[in-house]
């Protein structure tokens, strides 16, 4: 009788503490996905504003051999865009070339990145060199 009484209270508790789990579980899950929605709006918001900012800096990137400043001739300039956005061969377009500058363009705070900062200890090291393919 006792342990048909303490069998019916075990299964009465892991009853209530099963339903209690899956309560705790449905709201967890609610909040969760309440906060995957606002994160993913945020992270869209982000990721939206980044991708103007990058659109708008390579056509600026395109644009800045034109600009009054700059001390090239645009025709001697040839975009690359990765990992380094200008390839500059002073004096191309008067037919003589007497120097070739690799050129990065950056705005407002922002910096070279390592592997355009490993391309520029290259050029310095003068570690550069000229190679001819034929077919």
């Amino acid at each position: 009788m006792f342990l048909e009484f303490l069998v019916g209270v075990l299964l009465v508790l892991v009853a209530y503490f099963a339903y209690k789990n899956l309560e705790w579980k449905y709201k967890f899950e609610k909040r969760v996905k309440e906060f995957l929605e606002k994160e993913e709006e945020r992270i869209r918001e982000d990721a939206i504003a980044r991708s103007a900012r990058t659109l708008s800096g390579k056509i600026l990137e395109k644009l800045v051999p034109f600009l009054e400043k700059f001390k090239h001739d645009p025709h001697d300039v040839r975009w690359i865009g990765d990992p380094i956005d200008l390839v500059i061969f002073d004096g191309y377009a008067s037919g003589k070339p007497e120097e070739i500058v690799f050129c990065e363009v950056k705005s407002g705070k922002s910096k070279l990145s390592k592997l355009q900062s490993s391309v520029k200890e290259l050029v310095e090291k003068k570690k550069v060199k000229w190679e001819e393919f034929k077919i």
